[in-house]
């Protein structure tokens, strides 16, 4: 009687542990957790509001040391309308970038069912203000901040290496002391423009209204075969920015819009490992 007694005061022990666990902290919405080499915290707000969009993960490896580190943004997908910072993918390349020597932060933004455009670029941007203005803290140079987007993440990742505080898409956000500029961009099937008449089409929101040599270092990848970021779209962009004198890099892969988000990354994975590592040096 006494062994089945002392059996169900353990079980409810630990479902009351694991229910107090799953609510998470009530007063600080962030949770961080330790994994050898490197520690994530969940959940940070970069902006205060109303909006629960406004929060990142960050990964940081434990052993920070002297030196200042590299930092890199990561933004999710989704066409504007749904994804999160939550799908695998995203984990996965936080997580592994840490492990690399980079701080590293996952971001979430307004969706276009909450806030229509600029609301994304503004938010995107705002994190990456974020980050400077609590570098010293997290040993990041400021100076080497790289960011990494795939299709609707692309775009405002390029949004993040093109334009600048006189291009007004700011926001009203945070930190605004701070530069939201990043020094180095990677883009996985990268929506440029969207080629047609919409009124999201406007070339102050897109990558082609920027065509310029004076703009960051930047990797774009691109499926030959992508039904939603069509590869002409893509290769003119390319071949725009090379003319203005652009420092700029194109793989081109056989595959469609998935090429660097799941089918080949045996092929895009090390591409994006080498081009970080050769301007952002972890």
């Amino acid at each position: 009687m006494f062994k089945k007694y002392l059996q169900l005061t353990l079980l409810l022990v630990l479902l009351f542990s694991i229910a107090t666990i799953a609510q998470g902290p009530k007063k600080d919405p962030s949770v961080t957790f330790e994994y050898g080499a490197i520690s994530i915290t969940k959940d940070i707000v970069y902006r205060e509001g109303e909006s629960n969009a406004w929060k990142l993960d960050l990964a940081t490896p434990n052993d920070l040391g002297s030196d200042l580190r590299p930092a890199l943004v990561i933004v999710h997908g989704g066409g504007w309308s749904m994804g999160s910072k939550s799908v695998d993918v995203y984990q996965k390349m936080m997580v592994d970038f840490a492990e690399k020597g980079y701080v590293t932060i996952n971001v979430e933004y307004r969706l276009t069912g909450e806030a229509g455009f600029p609301a994304c670029i503004e938010d995107v941007k705002n994190a990456v203000r974020w980050l400077r203005a609590h570098a010293e803290e997290l040993r990041v140079d400021p100076e080497r901040i790289g960011a990494y987007g795939h299709s609707a993440g692309a775009h405002l990742a390029l949004m993040l290496g093109m334009t600048s505080e006189k291009d007004g898409l700011e926001g009203d956000g945070s930190y605004q002391e701070y530069s939201s500029h990043v020094n180095v961009v990677a883009a996985g099937s990268p929506p440029t423009e969207l080629g047609r008449e919409t009124p999201m089409s406007r070339p102050i929101w897109w990558p082609i209204g920027y065509i310029s040599a004076d703009h960051p270092p930047m990797l774009l990848i691109q499926g030959t075969e992508d039904p939603v970021v069509k590869p002409v779209l893509t290769r003119d962009f390319v071949t725009k920015m090379k003319d203005a004198g652009a420092d700029i890099e194109y793989l081109e892969v056989a595959g469609g819009h998935d090429v660097a988000y799941s089918s080949q990354l045996e092929v895009t994975d090390p591409a994006i490992e080498k081009f970080f590592g050769n301007y952002l040096k972890p």
